[in-house]
């Protein structure tokens, strides 16, 4: 009999593992939970702190090389931007979409995964920089200082 294997990475707002809840920001999510398929069983469960989560830019193309890097083949759970689904695609890793619950767990979403019960995703399914938040920059201060501090001469 043929083993069959597959790493599967989801993106989690912690690092409780199976019971993390998932988020649908990929390239910001705070952590992917890498879950090791075998034969359709869960074999080991492992957990990434996504480094690019606050990164000025380029957030979702450092995600997927956080997952491809861990041996991932599959992600989801997820809107993927154009960046990060080119260079998903470009590794060679599987998107799926997300269920209508927005409070699933990783073993929840795990599960609807092997019951084969997730949209395959096969272009971008948000804009670019939609996880960036609402901030606009608009504080109150003008960006005029005056400029007098003496420092130590």
């Amino acid at each position: 009999m043929v083993e069959k294997t597959i790493k599967i990475a989801i993106p989690s707002v912690s690092s409780d593992g199976l019971n993390a809840q998932v988020t649908r920001r990929f390239g910001r999510c705070l952590f992917f939970t890498i879950v090791s398929l075998k034969n359709g069983e869960i074999d080991e469960v492992e957990i990434i702190e996504n480094s690019g989560a606050s990164a000025m830019g380029g957030a979702g193309p450092m995600a997927v090389q956080l997952v491809v890097g861990a041996g991932a083949k599959a992600v989801a759970g997820a809107d993927y931007g154009p960046n990060a689904s080119g260079a998903l695609s470009q590794g060679g890793v599987s998107s799926y979409g997300y269920p209508s619950d927005p409070n699933i767990t990783v073993k929840g979403l795990v599960e609807l995964y092997l019951q084969d019960k997730l949209p395959l995703i096969t272009g971008a399914s948000s804009t670019a920089h939609s996880g960036m938040g609402m901030g606009r920059g608009q504080g109150m201060g003008r960006g005029q200082g005056q400029g007098r501090g003496r420092g130590n001469f």
